[in-house]
């Protein structure tokens, strides 16, 4: 352990390993969440708190604890926290992201007017009535995009083609948090980085399919394009531009989301500071053996990390997740294929669920390839197995 340090954390992800990622300072950790972490017997304080996201209680208690014994570092994995963490840390003199930065990438509607500035963006408008919808439609055209300005994974978003669809939407609960924008055609790609000094690694991937095409009953997944490749090379050429326009942390994650228009053009669709979700961190490492999280988390609070690969990866990988069913249905085994690297069912998932936003899996596999090309292949080969292996299973045997 670094005696010198002491960390306050404020916890996202069920997964989130810290003594594994954070080995040094498994003594300096005071951990805040409301997952049941493993490995926690080491902390210096590890709670669960109910709705953690949710309630203050946990700046309360970081306040508090710091009054006794200041922190060095306070970080989240959270998405969620991030203008949280940044508003302690200014109260406390704590260096790391600012509460202007953070909600630069919170905020879609800030986030778009920054980045507007270096790169091309949806036309875009908040709505604060349904006047203010009309009036973009009536501006833009169909269809629009209707979406909270800080929601995550695609939830609550809405896609409004005609007038029907706008006269069902003015049926639902109006938000206070509402931005719309216009539809953008085109292929959807993502780029994930870790930025730090001394350090930076960066790779291009591209969606198997819109993620809005979970609330059509698509399956989604995620494609790895070589990092030599032209395409890659563009977008993290946008990616660096991107980031021009904004007030960046000295360390910070990011996921980008960008179109490619069929003219060949990149328009941003949305860039935050934290890692990416879904299986993108389970991507990334099969690939390039980085630990997307580990390495975000340790160099945001001084720890070494082993630089990343300076030669292109033998293989590339791509991931597809089948949905929701919205009935009972058993996933089959494993896929009889010698490129499957991992396969996982959900046992989490109610037997009647559906599709609620882009991370929602009945179960998911993970293939290997020599380029973006042998991947898709492989993943649409994986998907029409599996689809054809999945079985009904009673509604009694199901809730038994």
């Amino acid at each position: 352990m670094t005696p010198t340090l002491h960390v306050a954390v404020i916890n996202y992800g069920p997964q989130s390993d810290y003594a594994a990622m954070l080995p040094e300072l498994a003594g300096a950790l005071e951990v805040y969440t409301h997952n049941d972490l493993k490995n926690t017997g080491d902390f210096a304080r590890y709670e669960y708190v109910p709705d953690c996201e949710f309630v203050p209680y946990a700046e309360l208690m970081i306040r508090r604890t710091a009054q006794e014994n200041p922190f060095t570092h306070v970080i989240t994995d959270n998405e969620y926290d991030l203008e949280r963490t940044a508003r302690i840390r200014a109260a406390l003199g704590i260096p790391g992201q600012s509460a202007a930065s953070a909600l630069s990438f919170r905020d879609k509607a800030v986030m778009k007017e920054v980045a507007g500035r270096t790169v091309r963006t949806a036309r875009f408008a908040r709505l604060e009535t349904i006047t203010d919808l009309t009036d973009f439609i009536d501006a833009t055209g169909y269809p629009v995009v209707v979406k909270p300005v800080k929601q995550g994974g695609s939830r609550d978003i809405r896609v409004l083609r005609d007038d029907e669809d706008l006269v069902e939407f003015s049926r639902r609960h109006w938000r206070e948090d509402l931005l719309a924008e216009e539809f953008i055609d085109g292929r959807m790609y993502h780029v994930d980085a870790v930025l730090a000094p001394g350090y930076r690694f960066v790779a291009s991937s591209r969606y198997l399919r819109s993620c809005l095409g979970v609330f059509d009953g698509q399956n989604n997944g995620s494609v790895q394009l070589r990092p030599e490749d032209e395409l890659a090379l563009r977008l993290e050429e946008f990616f660096d531009r991107t980031l021009e326009a904004f007030d960046v942390p000295e360390v910070s994650a990011y996921h980008l989301e960008v179109f490619h228009t069929p003219d060949d053009q990149f328009v941003l669709c949305e860039i935050a500071s934290r890692v990416g979700g879904n299986r993108i961190p389970a991507l990334t490492q099969l690939t390039y053996g980085v630990d997307l999280r580990a390495a975000w988390l340790r160099r945001s609070v001084g720890l070494p990390v082993p630089p990343p690969p300076t030669t292109a990866p033998d293989k590339v990988h791509g991931s597809v997740s089948l949905l929701p069913q919205g009935r009972p249905v058993q996933a089959p085994g494993r896929p009889p294929f010698p490129w499957v690297r991992d396969y996982q069912v959900n046992p989490n998932l109610r037997p009647d669920a559906v599709a609620q936003n882009s991370t929602s899996h009945l179960c998911y596999a993970i293939v290997e390839g020599v380029d973006a090309a042998e991947v898709e292949e492989r993943l649409y080969e994986v998907e029409a197995w599996l689809t054809k292996h999945l079985q009904d299973v009673p509604a009694e045997a199901a809730g038994s």
